[in-house]
């Protein structure tokens, strides 16, 4: 969701939003249809899992990712945790003091994305009730026994979440890292036995539409809402 810059930004030395300035009119354009093509995968990846049976092709690669050696697993565990509501808030904490003198625009809309990511998978897990894998498959490990249905994955939705919402403010490399993170935590949902591919497919794109909502929201709002100190 790229953001119109300030004259004065320089890449990877200031945030590239300030209080004044919010989504360009392309901008805006590309995060209203991020929203809708997201909100799209996510409803046919709910029809797709209606029946509750595993799609062709999911049962193996839970298998397969289950099937790592639990020393090989747990840097993928200590990933996964970066998909949690404590680490986005710190992830809004860090906004704000990396945004501290060019106001709140960025990390209030990282805010509301964690704020709605925390429980709206829930509300779709309980609609949608998809079985987990370690209920479906004898010889899968549950290595994070939750309890509760698997579309769509709330770790994923957390995690892309704040990655998307942090995306304008971040300096390149970091976006390159913090999307690989995203990713990771994802294959380490595959990896504990909580989720199908399609689970993480639907958390994927929940949290992209979690993001974008909250940017346009945000945006719309009065600028002295979020305008530095002083």
């Amino acid at each position: 969701m790229p953001l119109e810059r300030t004259p004065r930004s320089r890449e990877g030395a200031t945030p590239s939003v300030s209080a004044s300035d919010g989504l360009s009119d392309d901008a805006r354009r590309w995060t209203a249809i991020a929203l809708l093509a997201a909100l799209a995968v996510l409803a046919l990846g709910a029809g797709a899992v209606g029946d509750g049976d595993p799609l062709p092709g999911e049962v193996g690669a839970v298998e397969a990712w289950n099937g790592l050696p639990a020393a090989a697993g747990w840097p993928l565990r200590v990933v996964m945790q970066l998909g949690t509501l404590w680490v986005g808030l710190l992830a809004v904490v860090g906004a704000a003091w990396w945004c501290r003198r060019v106001g709140m625009l960025a990390p209030a809309a990282i805010l509301l994305s964690v704020a709605i990511g925390y429980r709206l998978d829930n509300v779709l897990k309980d609609v949608i009730e998809r079985p987990r894998p370690y209920d479906v498959l004898p010889d899968v490990v549950a290595r994070d026994q939750v309890g509760g249905f698997a579309y769509p994955s709330g770790h994923t939705t957390m995690a892309v979440a704040i990655v998307a919402a942090l995306h304008p403010v971040l300096p390149r490399p970091g976006r390159v890292v913090a999307w690989v993170l995203a990713a990771l935590v994802a294959v380490a949902r595959l990896h504990v036995g909580a989720h199908w591919p399609l689970d993480l497919v639907g958390g994927a794109a929940l949290g992209i539409a979690i993001a974008a909502a909250a940017w346009l929201l945000v945006d719309r709002l009065p600028r002295c809402w979020f305008a530095p100190p002083g």
